[in-house]
């Protein structure tokens, strides 16, 4: 029998037979969860054995697992920086969406302002923050009601400014200005006066 016969070179063999079958169902294992390592094995090997290969049979091969500590503490730090990295992204989302929210729902009127912070836990002993007058929000929430006619016509008066040129937008502001004097509210027409002034 020569030396590089199959008999001779089967421990050889046999190690390289199950090292390939280790190597494919390890590929993917952590060495945070060896235990489970060790069972995904079990079940390959189970799986696979026996077979044949290069005239030999391998029909029971036996695999333990063990991670050096070195290799384990710097797994669990990676893995704690990972998580801390999903974490900061997950605050950076919900911040996105709060102010999206804000942007989008709050600041559009006072109103909803008002119902949102009735919704936030309160630190005040009763549990409930103070609503104020509730007869006064629920006015402003009809108010504010996106078919509310004066919403309507603010938003009728800011696509016909938009049309306007710069010239014809200062004459309207003008004869607004001119039109709460008259019908004695001063002081909205200073303040219409004011927004003309920094334009």
């Amino acid at each position: 029998m020569s030396p590089s016969s199959p008999v001779s070179d089967g421990p050889q063999i046999a190690s390289h037979i199950v090292r390939k079958i280790v190597e494919r169902t390890l590929s993917a294992a952590s060495v945070l969860r060896p235990a489970a390592a060790q069972q995904d094995l079990a079940i390959a090997l189970r799986d696979e054995l026996p077979l044949q290969r290069a005239g030999l049979e391998v029909v029971k091969a036996r695999v333990s697992l063990q991670v050096e500590q070195e290799v384990a503490t710097a797994a669990r730090k990676r893995e704690q920086a990972r998580h801390e990295l999903e974490l900061d992204e997950l605050d950076r989302r919900q911040v996105r969406a709060r102010m999206d929210f804000l942007r989008d729902e709050l600041l559009k009127n006072p109103s909803s302002a008002r119902l949102y912070t009735l919704l936030q836990p309160s630190t005040r002993p009763s549990g409930l923050p103070s609503i104020g007058n509730p007869e006064e929000l629920a006015d402003q929430i009809h108010q504010w009601n996106p078919e509310s006619r004066w919403i309507l016509i603010a938003k009728i008066l800011h696509t016909f400014t938009d049309r306007l040129s710069d010239d014809k937008a200062r004459d309207l502001l003008k004869i607004l200005r001119s039109a709460m004097t008259a019908l004695g509210h001063g002081e909205l027409a200073t303040e219409v006066a004011a927004v003309e002034a920094r334009e």
